[in-house]
């Protein structure tokens, strides 16, 4: 996708992805599912230093895996990031293919085998709240395209001024153009109610017994 006002990251920019990667790891420090994520981590690893290092490396697999797929975007001054792609141009690759192997390089080459066992186990247990496919499976059969956003982070210096507006209204303009449904997850009440604010609607919650967080598939129609 070509947005308007928005930088599409290439893959030799390899500076850029890890700043990206450091300003949007500490952004999703306080983001629910992370944190329920990281809670699983054993206790030698336990500590603030290394929950932010292990943050920043989640978001930087991604992007190492998306990027040369087109699905990282950036605001011109580094301030905003966001991970997502259309469908069309992804297929037929998959995100929940590209996020796997991501996960897999990542947990390899830093985690230790504890570390390991810990988190595994958690995503295991986090499945439930964790269906990232949902507008794969819903238009399996009518064949829609559409755009997903996976990850979407603002430095935390510079929120509450226009840059998650100005990242997100670039998306909408294109969605709007081509007639194209956005989709998004979140955890938090206060991001559900922002992202009502843009636009957007509940479609689906996925919830699980064992966590008191839960995901919420939203969805802006085109012209909404």
């Amino acid at each position: 996708m070509q947005l308007d006002g928005l930088i599409t990251l290439r893959p030799d920019e390899a500076h850029v992805l890890s700043d990206l990667a450091d300003m949007a790891g500490d952004a999703f420090l306080e983001e629910l599912w992370t944190q329920e994520l990281l809670s699983a981590l054993p206790g030698t690893s336990h500590g603030s230093d290394r929950e932010r290092f292990l943050s920043r490396a989640i978001i930087l697999s991604d992007l190492a895996v998306g990027v040369p797929y087109q699905c990282g975007y950036c605001t011109p001054d580094g301030n905003g990031l966001m991970v997502g792609f259309r469908h069309s141009e992804l297929a037929p690759q998959t995100w929940d293919a590209l996020e796997a192997k991501a996960w897999k390089d990542m947990a390899e080459s830093i985690l230790s085998i504890e570390e390991q066992e810990a988190l595994n186990a958690q995503l295991e247990r986090m499945a439930p709240i964790s269906v990232f496919d949902y507008p794969e499976r819903l238009h399996a059969h009518d064949g829609q395209d559409f755009i997903h956003l996976i990850n979407f982070a603002v430095n935390p210096e510079t929120q509450g001024k226009g840059v998650g507006r100005k990242m997100l209204e670039a998306f909408f303009k294109l969605a709007d153009e081509e007639n194209l449904p956005i989709y998004l997850e979140t955890y938090s009440d206060r991001l559900e109610g922002l992202y009502k604010h843009f636009g957007f609607e509940m479609l689906r919650e996925y919830r699980s017994p064992e966590f008191a967080i839960y995901e919420r598939v939203m969805v802006r129609k085109p012209n909404a």
